[in-house]
């Protein structure tokens, strides 16, 4: 709920409940970071004193009577407490209790009820050492678990086998994907050359996905790498769905519209496709037009697609971070839509 209420709250309430909100949440999410140091704490105390300095407009809306609560003046010893004990994850007595209930509850179950010890260590030791095998046979030659190749999980045969272009072009709306396409290949080829018009004619057909899964980054989620599954689609027809996402690349991260996503073929007309041409996924997707500064209250930033002709393009699709949602904005320029560019903080919808 929180990921959405910043947006849901723009030009709703006066601007110190939302400046009160926005450093309220960016103190959460600063907290549960699973690592710190001295710039990330000074962010924290930085929402903290922001968050003090308009919390008295709650009092003079009579929405409050004060501020004596527990829960608040706990804040004010986070920082000291991550300096002295380390992160917050250490503090969650969750964490103990599952252990508790892996290494007690289930080997004291397993075990005949007499001279437990060697029973349930000796069972927690075979059971380490099945773990590790199934590791090593489901991921036998991945040294990261927490690869790209892991973050996308894409279905092993496409949605649609060998679509012609000119019908991708009508179903996805994309009047200049043959084009566009033909511009990626030629920046994949040292300057001076050029795709040959024999490749581009026998370039007629490509295999789409309508969706994908991507694994979230989630803040301490060291563990289980199925945690955080997000679906992204980019899918015409009957229930079409479009999604926004964000690309990484360059060094700046943009928010565009997914289009298309799609691979190359391997062979062309019983030939071995150019050995420049990206063996991966590809996504081709709209860019957006974003503002230079953020909101002042809000912090979140306006996306708006450009008048002119839409600008599109191919990228890897391992270039996709995340799905960003948007939500209409009614206090900035007509059309625009508020956007926020912190991964836990994406807000609203189309």
């Amino acid at each position: 709920m929180v990921k959405v209420l910043l947006g849901c709250l723009v030009s709703k309430v006066p601007n110190d409940v939302l400046t009160c909100y926005k450093a309220l949440l960016d103190f959460i999410y600063l907290a549960q970071y699973p690592s710190h140091d001295d710039d990330t704490l000074e962010y924290m105390e930085a929402a903290l004193t922001l968050f003090h300095k308009h919390k008295e407009v709650f009092i003079s809306l009579g929405i409050q009577d004060h501020f004596n609560m527990l829960k608040f003046h706990s804040l004010l010893h986070y920082i000291e407490c991550i300096k002295q004990y380390s992160t917050t994850d250490n503090y969650n007595m969750e964490a103990f209790e599952h252990l508790h209930i892996d290494l007690v509850k289930e080997d004291w179950c397993v075990s005949n009820t007499r001279n437990l010890i060697p029973q349930m260590t000796r069972w927690l030791d075979r059971q380490d050492q099945i773990a590790m095998f199934q590791q090593y046979i489901d991921h036998p030659l991945e040294e990261n678990l927490f690869s790209w190749a892991m973050r996308i999980v894409l279905a092993k045969h496409p949605t649609i086998h060998a679509q012609l272009i000119w019908m991708i072009e009508e179903l996805h709306s994309v009047p200049h994907f043959s084009k566009d396409l033909k511009h990626f290949l030629n920046s994949l080829l040292p300057p001076g050359q050029a795709i040959t018009c024999a490749a581009t004619a026998c370039l007629n057909i490509l295999d789409i996905w309508h969706s994908y899964k991507l694994q979230m980054d989630k803040l301490g989620n060291d563990v289980d790498v199925q945690e955080g599954m997000e679906t992204i689609k980019a899918k015409p027809g009957e229930g079409s769905r479009f999604d926004t996402v964000m690309v990484a690349h360059s060094t700046a991260a943009e928010s565009t519209g997914l289009q298309v996503i799609f691979k190359l073929p391997t062979k062309i007309s019983l030939s071995d496709a150019p050995c420049t041409w990206p063996k991966e996924e590809l996504a081709y997707v709209e860019w957006y037009k974003i503002s230079q500064m953020p909101g002042e209250y809000h912090g979140m930033y306006f996306i708006s697609k450009p008048y002119s002709e839409p600008t599109r393009g191919v990228v890897l699709l391992r270039t996709i971070h995340q799905a960003c949602q948007l939500c209409n904005s009614y206090s900035h320029q007509k059309g625009s839509l508020v956007h926020c560019m912190d991964i836990n903080e994406c807000v609203g919808q189309l």
